[in-house]
């Protein structure tokens, strides 16, 4: 066999094979049936041991897939922050180009300078007027504006124009807004980002037809094309850009340098000689300065926080937010501290956006991860005061995974394993959420009443799935009332994890719950016409004793244990057909409507089982009153007592077992058997066969 598998892969493995030819030469050489199923089988077995051998392979290079994909995006990070520290050493060699040492060559610029910004700051609030929602830039000291412009914004990928921004540069940032089409007021457009120039890059992007005029914004972790009008708009905003990231690092040499010469003199603890008039007051201000002092970790920890947010430490830079706010309710507020905040604040806010980025949904993620993939995000989240974003998140992402995991169950089979299956896969993906979110967010109450509401919009998608396949005329009451009670046992299996909303599923079902409820009840009462109408009231014979055991199990089968009562003569039943056929729809259709029971269908269930067995006595009564059946009173009256003794008190007992309580409607129905028998005692109608009336139901 060995033998033959080599030479068959050494046949299929040729430059030239053929399957044409190769089955051909199968079926003239094969010795009949039996050798072509042996090379079918040879054939099928190698199939098989290459499709093992390919999902092997397929496995092994997704899982280099996976790693290769997260070796490149750390190499683009650490590029990344190349290409930034290259940027920054080269204003740093431009700014020392610059410094003049006698004072001369930069006194004649930053006078030029110096009205430039004049003129700038001056353009600040009349352009600022035009953007809103930014005020909040104002409040910066010596922000001023260097350029502005219409841009538009391509997508990434396909190229397409996305919206039309409006860029204003600023000497320590990028402002980008939007434009709003039904503008109300002289506000033209929608503050919607704010990128430094520390940690920012401009790439220019090489033209070809579908690319003119573009350059490439870096900011991680975002990265956004832009389209200028002209090849010379372009142009002016790469050299501005580069120009004023140079000015600002420029200005930081400069305050650190400045900063370094007054460290000694300042900290000096001869201070107080240079100034005898000092009072305890200035001594007491001094020391506060002297605490006011901000060490390096805290101005170095908006760009620690960059490299964290790289590198997707997010751990650590929630370790570094939390430090951060804490030594900050030790300084004073003055100028300094309210700048590092500023940025640091703006970091907290990208890590935040790269977080809610983690729980959001988009077609090209996998939602096989479940509640648990997204955990960290969520705490983490909820550790930087993100607890409402982190909620409505983490239930849109459950409820993706939700849609995709009941889109998989396809209609197929009978209905009741598919509702099975349905509710099956639904309630454990309600359980698991319900699980993943309390421990999530425990301690917040306002996420708690997102989470009902989050529930109900769930459950009420879920029911107009069941309605759609389970409420239909195809459909039989005995089917739809056992798929409402498997839905009902997995709601209350929910209160575990503290959601109850049974009461919601009631109400959701209950239209469709009535309709099924009222087209049974008039289906019971025109077969009980029909059946009336046939009845010849008849003692029913089984012939022989197979017979009548078979149709002493069925009856026992549906509650009625005592039928043996009514057997006389080895395979006679004084009974008619009529009477068993109309027990058996009767308990049936009891057992039906006791599943579909809610607080609201009570009054139309006990309701529909007291007019279909009234409908049944009016036929009794007939009966007794016509002229034709008046040689049979006494069996009418056998078969009326079994209706009103037997199955009544049955059908009273499973009513109040199921439910917990009686109904005085079905009671009241035991007074109609004096009227019909007249007064004659069981026993003497009954002969032999006598049937008694218990005070229990014990006996049936």
């Amino acid at each position: 066999m060995d033998y033959e598998n080599e030479t068959l892969i050494k046949k299929l493995n040729e430059q030239n094979f053929n399957s044409k030819n190769y089955v051909q030469e199968l079926t003239l050489n094969s010795l009949g049936v039996d050798g072509l199923l042996v090379k079918r089988q040879l054939v099928q077995s190698l199939a098989e041991e290459t499709n093992g051998l390919l999902k092997k392979n397929v496995y092994k290079n997704y899982t280099q897939f996976i790693e290769t994909a997260k070796e490149i995006s750390y190499l683009e990070s650490e590029m990344y922050q190349l290409s930034h520290m290259l940027t920054e050493q080269q204003a740093i060699l431009s700014t020392l180009m610059d410094i003049s040492i006698t004072g001369e060559k930069g006194s004649k610029s930053e006078v030029q300078s110096d009205k430039k910004e004049e003129e700038s700051r001056k353009n600040l609030s009349s352009l600022l007027e035009k953007v809103e929602g930014c005020a909040n830039l104002l409040e910066v000291r010596g922000r001023y504006v260097v350029h502005s412009g219409d841009l538009m914004e391509l997508d990434n990928v396909h190229y397409k124009v996305v919206q039309r921004v409006h860029a204003v540069l600023l000497n320590d940032g990028l402002m980008l807004a939007t434009w709003i089409s039904n503008r109300r007021g002289p506000a033209q457009y929608r503050f919607q980002v704010f990128y430094e120039l520390d940690n920012l890059a401009i790439v220019n992007v090489k033209e070809d037809p579908m690319l003119k005029n573009v350059f490439k914004i870096l900011m991680f972790p975002d990265t956004r094309l832009f389209q200028c009008d002209t090849a010379v708009a372009k142009k002016e905003w790469l050299e501005v850009i580069e120009e004023t990231k140079k000015q600002k690092m420029s200005s930081s040499c400069k305050r650190d340098s400045i900063i370094n010469e007054t460290k000694l003199p300042f900290y000096s603890d001869e201070r107080s000689s240079y100034n005898p008039f000092e009072d305890e007051q200035s001594e007491e201000g001094y020391q506060v300065e002297r605490e006011d002092l901000i060490p390096d970790w805290l101005v170095e920890l908006p760009e620690n926080l960059d490299v964290c947010i790289a590198q997707r430490d997010f751990e650590e830079a929630v370790n570094l937010v939390k430090k951060g706010n804490e030594h900050f309710l030790e300084l004073t507020k003055h100028a300094v501290v309210k700048e590092i905040r500023t940025r640091i604040d703006r970091r907290i806010k990208n890590l935040v956006d790269v977080l809610m980025n983690e729980l959001r949904v988009s077609p090209d993620r996998s939602l096989q991860g479940g509640p648990r993939a997204a955990r960290r995000a969520v705490g983490l989240l909820i550790k930087l005061g993100k607890s409402s974003q982190a909620c409505n998140l983490f239930l849109k992402h459950r409820s993706a995974i939700l849609k995709h995991s009941v889109k998989q169950k396809k209609m197929e089979g009978a209905t009741v394993p598919f509702i099975k299956r349905l509710s099956s896969v639904f309630f454990n993906n309600m359980m698991e959420t319900g699980r993943e979110f309390n421990r999530a967010f425990s301690n917040s109450n306002r996420c708690a009443s997102a989470y009902v509401v989050w529930s109900r919009k769930q459950l009420q998608q879920f029911v107009q799935t069941f309605s759609r396949h389970v409420f239909t005329t195809q459909v039989s009451l005995r089917t739809a009332a056992e798929c409402v009670a498997l839905v009902k046992g997995h709601c209350d299996q929910l209160v575990e994890i503290g959601l109850d909303i049974l009461f919601v599923l009631s109400n959701l079902l209950q239209a469709d719950v009535e309709r099924v409820i009222t087209e049974s009840r008039d289906k019971m009462l025109e077969a009980i016409k029909l059946r009336a109408a046939e009845d010849k009231w008849r003692p029913q014979n089984h012939q022989n004793k197979a017979g009548i055991s078979k149709f002493v199990e069925d009856m026992t089968e549906i509650g009625i244990a005592s039928i043996h009562r009514y057997v006389y003569d080895e395979c006679w039943v004084a009974l008619t057909s009529n009477t068993t056929m109309f027990s058996k729809s009767y308990l049936n259709f009891l057992d039906d409507l006791l599943k579909l029971h809610t607080l609201t269908s009570n009054k139309l269930i006990v309701d529909s089982l007291v007019v279909t067995f009234r409908a049944q006595l009016r036929h009794v009564e007939a009966s007794l009153n016509s002229e034709i059946f008046k040689s049979e009173v006494k069996f009418i009256q056998k078969n009326a007592t079994f209706l009103l003794e037997t199955l009544l008190t049955l059908a009273e007992h499973r009513f109040e077992e199921k439910l917990g309580f009686g109904s005085r409607q079905l009671s009241e129905l035991h007074v109609e058997l004096p009227r019909l028998i007249g007064g004659a005692s069981e026993s003497s109608s009954l002969g032999k066969s006598s049937v008694t009336k218990y005070s229990s139901v014990a006996y049936l």
